[in-house]
């Protein structure tokens, strides 16, 4: 019993210390990657200068966008071409503005690639890194809402559709170069492409992608460990000196619950708990009910012939906006509101425990956590979150858990597994932990109700 006490106690003493560093898991949507930059100057100095600059205009723009939602843009100012929020003047709340060095204060490092410089020009890649935490404090202290949740990675599938033919691993496909010379594993649903050497091109064809071919699609999700597959089906009309480009992202694939889950999620259904269903968020990646063959996202853009890296670049990027607004709706942190929520953790092990705290530390939805009790199965805590619950349910999702409650007021957490062996206990008897009444040797926890005897409270703040 004292070792146990011991091992517990040092979970909590880890919680405590390191609850800053395990922000990091969620800081790559604070990344802008391989930004295309040029200028022109009276030195090769003052090019590189300007270049750099204009980058992370840009770079700002877009990450600003990635993490708000459209309807709050008009509170965002257009820093690549100088142009003021639309707002300004008439808010009613607040509206962002940035002098250059207020950029620099943003930024924390950036990476330059294929950089070429001449006597008075300069052109290079760019990717920009900028500090989580003070973005997030421009946006609160703006009042805009934000999303930093990210969904599970999904395997895209890019596939052109001309007059002349569809591609897919052909050398000459540029839709799927486009997808390739920038990546989007940093949006909030963030996708890859496939690597495109042989054993793919004998997983899947074109025509076998289009059509939605299952085992196909199956094989090729099994080799890259992914429980979702994007057909990004791009359709090319040159008309009138114009290049017109329709895309459609397609659902190609998901991964199935098993036939325990969806028997537990009519269970969970049936009754009045208050619970994101089991067949979204981590086990399938899907944060809507998507079945194979739905279009998650549509765009239609055009513009001269001639440049057509351009022209995919704003489609891929419209395109994923358009994907990734449901879920930024959901996952949306407005610090305006918050809550106190009284939650049970259950767990089986202490690694799933280890799994619990590092979500619940690691999502920004929280303000601060006090662990009251713990015992060997289960940990009683007060939980600080901001906005709506529902957004902590699908926040937890994305880390792989589930969270729930069956009155409202009382919440619980647990792994999946965790849940499912807790309703099944609680069937027969009530309780908020799932150890055995008979097991002498548990370091049991206290109640929030029983204050008499409670243990010392160990409060993590980040």
């Amino acid at each position: 019993m004292d070792r146990l006490k011991v091992l517990l106690g040092s979970l909590i003493l880890v919680m405590t210390t390191y609850a800053p560093a395990a922000l990091a898991i969620g800081e790559d949507v604070f990344v802008v990657p391989r930004v295309t930059v040029q200028a022109q100057a009276d030195s090769a100095t003052a090019a590189k200068a300007a270049a750099q600059l204009r980058g992370r205009r840009q770079a700002i723009d877009f990450l600003l966008r990635r993490l708000t939602v459209e309807e709050d843009w008009i509170y965002l100012p257009t820093l690549a071409t100088g142009e003021p929020a639309a707002a300004e003047g008439y808010a009613d709340r607040g509206v962002i503005s940035l002098t250059d060095r207020d950029l620099e204060l943003l930024e924390s490092g950036f990476e330059v690639y294929n950089e070429k410089s001449s006597a008075k020009t300069y052109r290079a890649f760019i990717t920009y890194r900028f500090k989580p935490d003070t973005i997030r404090k421009l946006l609160r202290d703006a009042r805009i809402p934000y999303s930093e949740a990210q969904t599970r990675t999904a395997l895209v599938l890019p596939v052109l559709q001309t007059r002349n033919g569809t591609y897919l691993w052909e050398d000459n496909n540029p839709w799927m170069a486009a997808w390739k010379v920038r990546p989007y594993d940093n949006e909030l649903t963030p996708m890859v492409a496939p690597l495109g050497d042989l054993e793919d091109a004998a997983t899947i064809s074109a025509q076998q992608a289009l059509a939605l071919n299952g085992n196909a699609l199956a094989a090729l999700a099994d080799r890259y460990s992914v429980s979702q597959i994007i057909v990004a089906h791009a359709f090319l009309q040159q008309a009138e000196g114009e290049d017109r480009l329709r895309v459609r992202l397609i659902n190609g694939f998901k991964e199935q619950a098993g036939v325990d889950d969806i028997e537990e999620l009519g269970e969970i259904e049936n009754s009045n708990t208050v619970v994101s269903a089991y067949n979204q968020g981590p086990a399938t990646n899907e944060f809507i009910s998507a079945r194979v063959g739905e279009v998650l996202a549509e765009s239609w853009f055009k513009q001269p012939s001639g440049n057509f890296p351009t022209l995919a670049e704003r489609s891929i990027e419209g395109a994923i906006a358009k994907h990734a607004k449901p879920w930024k709706e959901r996952t949306l942190i407005d610090h305006s509101a918050s809550a106190l929520l009284s939650v049970s953790a259950h767990y089986r092990s202490l690694g799933e425990w280890a799994q619990i705290r590092s979500a619940l530390v690691s999502t920004p939805l929280i303000g601060y956590v006090q662990v009251r009790s713990l015992s060997r199965l289960g940990a009683e805590m007060l939980i600080q979150s901001y906005g709506e619950p529902s957004k902590l349910i699908v926040a937890m999702e994305a880390q792989g858990l589930a969270l729930w409650t069956e009155d409202g007021d009382y919440w619980q957490i647990a792994t999946p597994g965790a849940a499912q062996d807790e309703r099944r206990k609680n069937r027969g008897r009530g309780g908020r932990f799932g150890a055995a009444e008979d097991d002498d040797d548990a370091y049991r926890p206290t109640s929030f109700d029983d204050r008499e005897n409670e243990p010392a409270k160990t409060e993590t703040r980040f």
